[in-house]
């Protein structure tokens, strides 16, 4: 308990100060807690003595009525220390971890690391945010609560007082069996359901592709044999814990029943005060209740450090650019030199080295497989390379951090992610202070204000997660408007006309050109047509640089490039069969 305590203090960092300052409130208000006793207690000796006056009546009652008061206002006080203070401690780790997340290696989202992340993120903080000030609160109270009960039955009666530590401290050995019977079986939970994410995201993710090939049974199986796991896990936590939990919750029964047993034999033997018996009689069901709490308590104080070990794990991976520094770059070339790349054991790029003038349109050609999306996976720092470097402007990528690298550069890609948010602060994520006026300027040279202002709301208009509700080509467009308005000099475009309609290729074109205007331009190139004018082609081939010229050069050559070509040209001209002779050929066969 004491652990889950540090822990939390650990996260809270600089707000710890305000979680102390709570403690010490609680504290101060389980003493008050106290207060109806002695009132009790006051009130029973004047009582049996013959004593009681009015004045000692209304003397209690105001005693006990101020303790009320001042616990309420202490308690007040705490709840906007603890609780707010939870709030305020999640939304900095929420903040702070999705920054670490830009700056975390791609290869740690191909891990198998999607669930973990999920699970720490959505699912583990937004338990310690809403649970885990509670649970600090009642860990304190049980704890304090225990032994000032423990410190009053010895000052009333030390006989009682001492049976009242041993018997307690023979609890606190079953609490601590209890933990560990909860720290391991929690932590097999943490695992089960970060797998039970995994398996829901795979299957939502993919539902299209499961839903074509009719595979809607297996895949289903497949999630349903995981919640039955994730059942089975919860059912088998639940039975290792409740038999510690029973005895736990046992000794403090026990320990009621001797207090009242051993009071009454005082009492009748004439070695305690019958207002004191009677005050006892009142006092021991209530004093161990907080304390009993913990037993419950037990299991989600595992759970919580669990998840606050799977987010420390979280933020202990490695970022990128730990050691790199803020440039600003006078120039904008880009240059590999001798890299060698893995994905994992499988080579991907070896030995590579080009250079990429300012200003100029450098188009990546070849198979599919080839490298070309990797080189430009590298020039953007997603993942590191293994041998040689990579230059913008002269300064090795390694040596920015990423969040200058990635400033001076704009990424287009065929496969476009809107956020689920309006579509003015999609195109306003590539400059986030935009005016109004700048969006809309981007808009319009991207060829998407048209289309926009048709909407029934505007600019406000809430796109659906990943940009669902609009089409291919105007999420294209309003991918184009963001990189504009971003205005970044290097610009890395992968085809973004190779899957649209003619439509769309017309606009999406004209976006483009307004687009890299004056700008360093790399161009994974799909359709050989379009880099024709390219200052340089780099033709890649299982990894490797085989070629590099510009269409016309490589066009003369009878290598890779020209056999492209030539395979593009006869693409081109092919047509389906007509149907008759289609039916007509099946039928001779």
């Amino acid at each position: 308990m004491l652990r889950f305590i540090k822990k939390m203090l650990d996260l809270a960092d600089e707000f710890s100060g305000k979680l102390k300052l709570a403690f010490v409130l609680s504290f101060i208000e389980s003493l008050l807690s106290n207060a109806p006793i002695f009132a009790a207690l006051f009130v029973f000796t004047r009582l049996l003595d013959g004593t009681l006056t009015a004045a000692d009546a209304w003397l209690g009652g105001a005693a006990l009525l101020a303790a009320i008061v001042f616990r309420c206002l202490l308690r007040r006080w705490f709840i906007a220390l603890q609780s707010g203070t939870g709030y305020d401690i999640c939304a900095r780790e929420r903040i702070g971890i999705g920054d670490r997340f830009k700056r975390f290696p791609m290869s740690y989202f191909t891990e198998g690391n999607i669930g973990n992340v999920s699970s720490a993120v959505s699912i583990d903080l937004l338990f310690i945010e809403e649970h885990g000030m509670g649970a600090m609160d009642r860990v304190v109270n049980g704890y304090v609560g225990l032994a000032i009960g423990c410190a009053m039955l010895l000052l009333i009666d030390w006989r009682i007082g001492l049976v009242s530590v041993a018997l307690s401290a023979i609890a606190m050995l079953s609490l601590e069996k209890l933990q560990k019977v909860g720290k391991r079986h929690s932590r097999i939970r943490q695992e089960q359901q970060s797998a039970l994410t995994s398996t829901v995201l795979e299957y939502v993710q993919g539902i299209s592709v499961i839903k074509a090939f009719h595979m809607i049974g297996d895949k289903a199986r497949s999630l349903q044999e995981t919640i039955r796991q994730t059942r089975d896990r919860a059912i088998d936590f639940e039975n290792k814990f409740a038999p510690p939990s029973f005895r736990y919750q046992t000794w403090f029964s026990l320990l009621t029943a001797l207090t009242i047993f051993m009071a009454a034999c005082f009492s009748f033997y004439g070695t305690m005060n019958t207002a004191v018996m009677l005050m006892l009689f009142i006092y021991v069901f209530y004093m161990f209740l907080p304390i009993k709490s913990l037993a419950g308590l037990t299991s989600q104080i595992r759970v919580m450090e669990a998840g606050l070990e799977r987010y420390e794990r979280l933020k202990q991976t490695t970022i990128m650019d730990e050691d790199g520094r803020d440039v600003r770059l006078e120039r904008f070339d880009v240059a590999f030199h001798n890299v060698s790349f893995a994905y994992e054991a499988r080579d991907t790029l070896r030995e590579i080295s080009f250079t990429v003038p300012e200003k100029s349109m450098t188009a990546l050609v070849g198979m599919s497989g080839s490298g070309k999306t990797t080189i430009a996976n590298l020039i953007v720092r997603f993942w590191d390379v293994q041998l040689g470097e990579v230059k913008i402007g002269g300064v090795n990528v390694k040596e920015m951090t990423c969040e200058s690298l990635l400033r001076h550069i704009s990424m287009v890609f065929q496969k476009v992610y809107l956020f689920h948010d309006t579509i003015f602060n999609n195109i306003r994520f590539g400059k986030p202070d935009a005016t109004f006026e700048e969006v809309v300027e981007a808009a319009k040279k991207s060829r998407c204000h048209d289309f926009i202002v048709n909407l029934e709301d505007g600019y406000d208009t809430v796109v659906g997660e990943g940009g669902g509700s609009l089409s291919g080509g105007e999420k294209q467009r309003i991918s184009i408007a963001r990189a504009i308005l971003k205005d970044a000099p290097i610009i890395l475009l992968d085809e973004a006309t190779a899957s649209v309609d003619p439509d769309n290729e017309r606009h999406i074109q004209a976006a483009i050109n307004e687009l890299v205007r004056n700008k360093t331009l790399i161009v994974i190139a799909h359709r050989l047509s379009t880099i024709r004018s390219a200052d340089q082609i780099l033709v890649m081939d299982d990894g490797k640089l085989v070629q590099k010229g510009t269409h016309e050069q490589l066009i003369r050559d009878t290598g890779p490039y020209s056999r492209l070509w030539e395979k593009r040209q006869m693409a081109r001209s092919w047509k389906i069969a007509a149907r008759t002779e289609t039916v007509t050929e099946t039928a001779r066969t």
